[in-house]
């Protein structure tokens, strides 16, 4: 049970860490922009560049710093807008 549990933790390790290794690997030959991600509550602007298989955010000033094509100006803009859920109360139950 015990070596079950251990080999079971080494996997996630590996497993994860080929995530991580991937991330920071990210350079403009491979990567492309994808879409900019509006700044909500006075987060930055983001980008989404992908190679594919992983996609990625980073700031404005890394994507331009980096060289990723297209031009930020270029790429389109994806707005997320959440409203506040209201639960409908019937007439019978309001005071």
């Amino acid at each position: 049970m015990t070596r079950l549990i251990s080999v079971s933790l080494m996997l996630i390790v590996v497993l994860s860490g080929a995530s991580v290794e991937a991330q920071v690997s990210a350079n403009a030959e491979t990567f492309t922009g994808l879409h900019r991600n509006e700044g909500v509550r006075g987060q930055p602007e983001t980008v989404t560049v992908t190679d594919g298989k992983s996609f990625i955010r980073l700031t404005v000033q890394e994507y331009r710093a980096a060289g990723y094509w297209p031009l930020y100006e270029a790429l389109p803009m994806i707005v997320v807008r959440r409203l506040p859920v209201r639960i409908p109360v019937p007439n019978d139950r309001k005071d």
